[in-house]
C-alpha cells in the first residue's frame, strides 16, 4: 500500500515536468507494469491463498495461472526497474525520490521471493497435488520459465509460461475471459532449452538501445495483405521528426531505421538521410524496393550518404508475392538488386516466409545471395510470417487462413538445414551462444526470436560454414564460462571470452581472412553497420516479429530496437510498439487500403 501510494505521487510530480521520452517510456512502462502487478496480487492471488489456507476452493479459476506467472512478474518488474536507474537523471529535481522508490521496490521483490513464493509454490503443489493425484508423472512435461504474454483475443497481458511438452516447446497463455492458448515455439526442445537458458544468463541488464526504428509515413504505394503497419487505413500524418534531434545530437553509432509503411514516399527523405550522418549515426533504409528500381533515385540515395538498404525481397514465386504483396513484383525488385549492385550498397534481403506458401524459397534466395556478382548482400533475414496488421485483421474480419501460414525462427533454421547438409542445428545453436556472448559484453540489447548464423563466401559461389573454420565446441565452453564470470567480473569476463574468440579463431584456413573477422567482431562495438561487413562474409538471420500470440513480456524487455512514431509517440521496444499497434487498430473499424479506395 505504501509503495502503490509513493508511486502514484511520484508519478503525478513527475507529470509537471517536462521529461525527454528517453526518460517519460520507461518510467510510463513501469508504472504501467507495477499497477498491474499490484491488482493481480490484490484482487486474484491474496484472496485465493486466504481461501486455500482454510481448506476452502479458490474462487478464481485461473489461480494456478497466477501463481505461476508470479515469478515472471517478478523478474519483469526487476528488469525495468534496472532500466529507470539508467535514466533517472533525467528526472532531474526527482531523481533521489525515484531511486529510493526503485531502492524500495527491489527490497520489496527480494521479500516476496523470499517469504511469499516458497508458500505460493507450496500452495500450488498442494492445488496440483489434489486435482492431478491420479496422473502420472511425465519428466519431460515441464515449465522452463514464468513470463508475461498477450492474450491475442482482448490483447491484455495475461500470465504465461515457456512450457517443454511432448517434445514441443510452448508459449503458453492464460486468459481468465478467453482461457488458455498455445504457440509453438520449437520442435527441436533441446536446442531451444538450451539457447533460452543461456539468453537470459547473460541478458539480465537492461542497456541503452543503439537501434531505432523511425516510422516516417504510414502511406505505401502498395496495400500488402500482410503488411505490419496496416498502411493506407487512417489518416495519420506524417512524423515530424524534430522529435528525434535529441537523439541524434546526443547519440553516435547508433542505428535509425528509415522505415514504416514505405519510407521513400517521404520527398525529404534524401534530408534525413543527411541529417543522421551528419551526427555520426548508420542511416538504414526499409523499403519495398519500388522506387529503387529508378536507378536516378537510387543514386539520390547513394550521395545523401544511405549506409544499408534493408529489400522486402520474398523469393522468386510471383504467386507468392500475389499472396503476401498484392501483385507480381519480381521485375521490380531485381532491378532494385541491380541498382544496388552496380553502386555499391550494402544490402539485407528480408525474405518473409509462409507455411505452405513459399517455403522453398529459403534455399533459392540463400543460393542467389551467395553468387559472386551478389557481394553487396551482405545479409538475408529469414522472417517467418505473423500474425500483425492487415493479416491479423483479415484473419478478424473475413476468415482468412493466413493465422495457419505463421512460422516462428526455429522453422525456418530448419528448412535452411534441409536444403544444406553442410549446415548444422547444433553448430547454429553454438554459434548463437557465441552472439549472444559478444552482444552481452559489448552491452548491446537483441531479442531472442532473433538467431543468426555466418558463411564464408568461396569464389565459385558455394560457401563455407563459419562451423569449419572456428572451433565452435571449444568457442561454446568460453562463452559459457563468460556467463559465470560476468556479473561478479564483467571486464575480466569480457578479456577472457576475446581472448578465446582469439585463440580458437586463428588456424592455417583462418588466417587469411583473420583482419576481416577482427573487424567483424569490432562492429558489435560500433554498430553493425552492414556497408563495414566485409564483403566475403553473409550474415543469415532467422527472425519474426513479436505479435500478440508470440508476445514474450521478458524477451520484449531486451527488443534489440526502439521506435519513434506518429500513434505510438517513443517506445523503447518495438515488440511493445507492435502489441500497443494492434491495441489501436482494434479500437476502429477502418479496413486496410481503405483511404485508397
Amino acid at each position: 500500500a505504501s509503495l502503490r501510494a509513493r508511486m502514484h505521487a511520484l508519478d503525478a510530480a513527475l507529470s509537471k515536468l517536462e521529461l525527454s521520452k528517453l526518460f517519460h517510456a520507461p518510467w510510463a512502462h513501469f508504472t504501467a507494469g507495477l499497477q498491474h502487478c499490484f491488482d493481480d496480487e490484490e484482487l486474484s492471488i491474496f484472496p485465493a491463498l486466504l481461501a486455500l489456507s482454510v481448506g476452502e476452493d479458490p474462487d478464481d479459476e485461473g489461480f494456478a495461472a497466477h501463481i505461476q506467472g508470479l515469478q515472471g512478474e517478478l523478474d519483469t518488474l526487476r528488469t525495468i526497474s534496472d532500466a529507470l536507474r539508467v535514466a533517472a537523471v533525467e528526472a532531474t529535481d526527482l531523481e533521489r525520490p525515484v531511486l529510493e522508490l526503485l531502492d524500495d521496490l527491489d527490497a520489496h521483490v527480494e521479500w516476496e521471493e523470499e517469504n511469499i513464493l516458497p508458500l505460493v509454490m507450496a500452495q500450488l503443489n498442494m492445488y496440483e497435488a489434489h486435482t492431478n493425484e491420479n496422473e502420472p508423472v511425465d519428466e519431460n512435461n515441464r515449465v522452463i520459465r514464468h513470463t508475461r504474454g498477450i492474450c491475442h483475443t482482448c490483447l491484455k497481458e495475461v500470465p504465461a509460461e515457456v512450457t517443454r511438452r511432448d517434445d514441443i516447446v510452448h508459449l503458453d497463455k492464460y486468459c481468465s475471459e478467453h482461457g488458455t492458448t498455445s504457440q509453438v515455439l520449437s520442435y527441436s526442445p533441446d536446442y531451444w532449452e538450451e539457447l533460452d537458458r543461456y539468453y537470459f544468463k547473460v541478458n539480465q541488464e537492461s542497456w541503452p538501445q543503439r537501434d531505432y526504428i523511425v516510422r516516417m509515413t504510414e502511406r505505401c504505394n502498395l496495400d500488402c495483405p500482410i503488411c505490419l503497419a496496416k498502411a493506407n487505413t487512417e489518416e495519420t500524418p506524417d512524423l515530424d521528426l524534430s522529435g528525434l534531434e535529441d537523439l541524434l545530437s546526443t547519440r553516435r553509432g547508433i542505428k535509425i531505421d528509415l522505415m514504416a509503411a514505405e519510407p521513400t514516399l517521404r520527398e525529404d527523405l534524401e534530408d534525413w538521410i543527411r541529417k543522421v550522418k551528419a551526427t555520426g549515426n548508420i542511416a538504414a533504409l526499409h523499403t519495398n524496393g519500388l522506387k529503387l528500381a529508378n536507378r536516378s533515385y537510387a543514386q539520390k540515395l547513394k550521395d545523401a550518404g544511405v549506409d544499408e538498404v534493408f529489400l522486402q525481397f520474398d523469393g522468386f514465386d510471383e504467386n507468392a508475392h500475389k499472396v503476401l504483396r498484392g501483385r507480381p513484383l519480381l521485375k521490380a525488385r531485381m532491378a532494385t538488386i541491380k541498382n544496388m549492385r552496380e553502386l555499391g550498397i550494402a544490402t539485407s534481403l528480408i525474405v518473409v516466409i509462409a507455411k505452405g506458401l513459399n517455403e522453398a524459397e529459403v534455399a533459392k534466395t540463400y543460393q542467389f545471395a551467395l553468387r559472386p556478382e551478389n557481394s553487396h548482400i551482405r545479409e538475408v533475414f529469414f522472417l517467418g510470417l505473423r500474425v500483425l496488421g492487415s493479416a491479423r485483421d483479415a484473419m478478424k474480419e473475413q476468415g482468412s487462413d493466413l493465422g495457419e501460414m505463421t512460422l516462428m525462427p526455429d522453422q525456418l533454421i530448419e528448412m535452411l538445414c534441409s536444403g544444406d547438409e553442410s549446415i548444422q542445428r547444433e553448430d547454429i545453436r553454438r554459434f548463437n551462444k557465441l552472439y549472444f556472448a559478444l552482444l552481452s559484453a559489448f552491452k548491446v540489447k537483441k531479442c531472442l526470436y532473433v538467431q543468426h548464423y555466418l558463411m564464408v563466401r568461396n569464389e565459385d559461389g558455394s560457401a563455407t560454414p563459419i562451423s569449419k573454420l572456428l572451433n565452435l565446441p571449444a568457442l561454446d565452453a568460453a562463452a559459457e564460462q563468460f556467463g559465470v564470470t560476468r556479473v561478479a567480473h564483467p571486464l575480466r569476463a569480457k578479456t577472457l571470452l576475446l581472448a578465446a574468440l582469439a585463440r580458437h579463431g586463428v588456424s592455417r584456413e583462418t588466417a587469411k581472412m583473420l583482419i576481416d573477422l577482427v573487424r567483424l567482431q569490432m562492429l558489435f562495438k560500433s554498430g553493425m553497420n552492414l556497408k563495414e561487413v566485409p564483403n566475403r562474409f553473409l550474415l543469415l538471420g532467422f527472425i519474426t516479429a513479436c505479435d500478440p500470440h508470440n508476445f514474450d513480456a521478458q524477451v520484449a524487455i531486451n527488443c534489440g530496437k526502439g521506435e519513434l512514431s506518429v500513434d505510438g509517440g517513443y517506445i523503447e521496444s518495438g515488440a511493445v510498439a507492435n502489441v500497443n499497434r494492434e491495441v489501436r487498430f482494434d479500437s476502429t473499424d477502418r479496413r486496410p487500403g481503405e483511404l485508397k479506395r
